[in-house]
């Protein structure tokens, strides 16, 4: 009889561990986009963007060839053949990585990590704060990247 009761309370610990609703951490997903060279086929980077569980957005640059300067580094309007202002500004990336929260653009308006990976947009990385005019690495982000992929 008392095997049978501990028996009992085995299967029944057993089962219930068997149950649970817990499957884990949420499966966040992600998009990565690949940064091309304006002028130095040494320039490499892509842009991984990511979704957090509270629905925002990690937007991860990866830079490889470039010098460790501070990069400024934003995200444009439109795609890169019809130009466009600024959308986002990302954090300057400086020594090759850098890894930007997104919640909102730049003039306020929330943005879901679903409506920046269907943004009309492109991003590009600059020399540095001196030189913005010079474009080290850009490309199409969103619904433009689709276009040409």
């Amino acid at each position: 009889m008392k095997t049978l009761k501990i028996l009992l309370v085995l299967v029944i610990s057993i089962s219930l561990s068997n149950c649970s609703n817990d499957d884990g951490p949420a499966q966040l997903k992600s998009q990565i986009y690949q940064l091309r060279y304006v002028d130095d086929p040494t320039l490499l980077g892509k842009v991984i963007i990511s979704e957090n569980a509270d629905g925002s957005s990690n937007v991860l640059m990866e830079l490889n060839g470039t010098s460790t300067e501070v990069h400024p580094t934003y995200i444009y309007y439109n795609s890169l053949a019809q130009g466009g202002p600024v959308a986002i500004t990302l954090d300057p990336c400086g020594c090759l990585v850098s890894n930007t929260r997104v919640t909102k653009l730049d003039n306020g308006t929330p943005i879901s990590f679903e409506e920046l990976i269907n943004f009309n947009g492109h991003l590009k990385v600059h020399r540095s704060a001196d030189f913005m005019e010079t474009i080290l690495l850009q490309g199409e982000i969103g619904k433009n990247a689709r276009n040409i992929y």
